[in-house]
């Protein structure tokens, strides 16, 4: 068997066996509690947000599809491997309940939709969102895709992992913790040796980690504590931007710049 096809086997019946345990262990509890942040009201519900939220489970044939080196399919593979166990653990340890009812759907081809989503899932499962520590580890294949296609994917890939919201599937502090284990993943997992080109990306990781960290806990601290500490937001978009700018290998290029312009300056 194809090394590819047996990693996708390997990863499918671990999933299966972790994800439906877990809904199986939160279904037979008495009392399951639900974290419900007050902004959450304002967040829509839209019904065509179904099409993307499905399709992360096409996103997983065609991703294992992509990698064609093998240590590429081994880091993947433990990084999703990694995500399903430790998610499961955690839905078993701590379990966590949808609260919200879903509107009525009018259309027929998204209520179809729905009730085959309904069919296999159970408002369980909620934190972390597998759904959004998933499509954060299908961009790190397809961002190394050369296709003019690649910005429509990243775009699809946030529309996914934003779904789990509008589809009135996972609560907001669902999608911060699914985004912090993701960034751990890739900590514990790094895509290469921690050196030259993969150094970047490491120490990427490291400021993204940080930053979803803080803008869950500025969203979780307004809400029970003060919201004073909303103000954690500008240190959070600051982290996102450091992590931004060593993905894109920029503070070099700032860097060269500005000594450039220095030596200008002083002749």
């Amino acid at each position: 068997m194809n090394n590819r096809y047996r990693a996708l086997v390997i990863f499918t019946v671990t999933f299966a066996l972790v994800y439906n345990f877990s809904l199986w262990y939160a279904s037979q509890l008495s009392d399951v509690s639900s974290v419900i942040l007050s902004v959450e009201k304002h967040i829509p519900f839209l019904p065509w947000t179904i099409v993307p939220y499905l399709s992360s489970g096409a996103f997983f044939w065609i991703t294992f599809s992509l990698l064609k080196n093998n240590d590429q399919l081994e880091v993947f593979l433990k990084r999703v491997l990694f995500m399903t166990v430790a998610a499961g653990l955690i839905f078993v340890a701590a379990p966590l309940k949808y609260a919200y009812l879903r509107p009525e759907i009018e259309n027929p081809l998204y209520r179809g939709l729905f009730w085959l989503l309904e069919g296999v899932d159970d408002p369980y499962n909620q934190s972390p969102s597998l759904h959004v520590a998933f499509s954060f580890a299908f961009w790190t294949v397809f961002r190394e895709v050369k296709s003019r296609w690649r910005p429509l994917i990243a775009v699809w890939l946030a529309m996914v992992a934003l779904s789990t919201l509008t589809t009135y599937q996972h609560h907001l502090i669902d999608v911060f913790t699914g985004s912090i284990l993701a960034h751990f993943t890739f900590l514990l997992f790094p895509s290469g040796p921690v050196q030259n080109s993969s150094r970047n990306l490491h120490t990427a990781n490291f400021f993204y980690l940080g930053a979803w960290c803080t803008l869950g806990g500025a969203f979780v601290l307004a809400d029970y504590l003060s919201p004073n500490w909303i103000s954690l937001l500008v240190p959070s978009t600051l982290l996102f931007l450091l992590g931004l700018l060593f993905q894109l290998r920029l503070l070099g290029y700032i860097r060269r710049q500005t000594i450039r312009v220095n030596n200008v300056r002083e002749r």
